[in-house]
């Protein structure tokens, strides 16, 4: 009895064997995707005694395996945009600390644009004033008279610019040009504006070539003019005096004076005229009366006067051309 028994719980056994072979491979072709840890470890243990339950969980497992390398490639794809919460808050904060950067820039523009709009007006009005001036400028220069720079008249004034503010005080324009024309042709002179000079006799005193009963006309010499003259009579008494030490009548080396040699130097100038001879003479000393101020004229009168010896002269006008030359 039990020998049949055993037969009988065999042969259940091996007539069971085909249903849960078949099970397991249903069950095996549903993914392990999604399962619980438990239910696979039971799977798997099943199948370790059976090779082609084991064969199929294996090919199971690769597919299962493929698919979930897939998944995963494909939510590394969808949120490769995504960033680490941390890196937000980093991201969140710098952008909030933009925002009001921002806001105090868009406020400081506001303001700037207030200020350019205020100076644009004030601009405005100034370009309005300018060019109203400007046309009242070209109206003025186009009707009015330029002031002359008078205080230039100084540097030919005797007394410089002390003695022309003098002068100048509470002039018109028309009068400082009278004031300016007077100092040019001789200054407070009393010859200034005489139309003849009176002759100063035959005495013998009076230089030979002043020496005249009759009126000399007055030429009003220019500074330039009696500049020019006394160059020359310098020149020719140089001229003069070397031809005398040269002859062998006067090697005493006794030089004739300035005043006897202008007589001379009017006579060979104007041989045939001897009205002429005296009108240069007399114009000649109210040139030097005149312009006085100039030291080269200065030096010529206080010679010519004989308040000076001509040695010095020449001693002077040599320091001066030296000066010049190292300069």
């Amino acid at each position: 009895m039990n020998t049949e028994e055993t037969n009988k719980s065999s042969m259940a056994t091996t007539d069971l064997s085909p249903e849960i072979k078949y099970m397991h491979i249903e069950d095996l072709k549903t993914s392990f995707i999604g399962k619980t840890s438990e239910y696979i470890n039971t799977m798997l243990n099943t199948v370790l005694d059976d090779p082609v339950l084991l064969r199929v969980a294996i090919r199971r497992c690769r597919l299962d395996c493929a698919e979930a390398e897939r998944r995963i490639n494909k939510l590394k794809e969808d949120n490769k945009e995504y960033v680490p919460k941390n890196e937000y808050v980093a991201l969140q904060q710098t952008y909030d600390e933009l925002v009001k950067a921002s806001e105090q820039l868009k406020q400081n523009f506001r303001n700037a644009k207030v200020e350019y709009n205020a100076l644009k007006e004030a601009l405005e009005y100034l370009i309005k004033d300018r060019d109203k001036y400007f046309t009242l400028c070209e109206t003025y220069r186009a009707t009015l008279t330029p002031r002359p720079k008078w205080e230039r008249c100084a540097s030919i004034i005797e007394g410089g610019i002390e003695r022309w503010n003098e002068l100048a005080i509470g002039k018109t324009s028309n009068e400082l040009v009278d004031i300016l024309l007077n100092e040019i042709i001789g200054g407070n002179d009393i010859y200034n504006n005489v139309v003849n000079f009176i002759g100063l006799g035959l005495d013998p005193k009076i230089p030979k070539f002043l020496q005249t009963t009759s009126n000399i006309r007055n030429r009003h010499f220019m500074q330039r003019d009696v500049s020019l003259l006394i160059e020359d009579i310098w020149k020719q008494k140089l001229e003069y005096d070397f031809e005398q030490k040269s002859t062998t009548a006067s090697k005493q080396n006794i030089k004739i004076s300035l005043v006897d040699f202008v007589h001379i130097y009017f006579q060979r100038r104007f041989p045939d005229d001897e009205l002429l001879q005296l009108e240069w003479g007399y114009n000649l000393v109210a040139g030097c009366r005149r312009f006085k101020s100039s030291s080269e004229i200065s030096n010529f009168w206080s010679v010519l006067l004989g308040q000076t010896n001509e040695e010095v002269y020449h001693q002077k006008r040599i320091s001066l051309d030296n000066e010049k030359q190292d300069a």
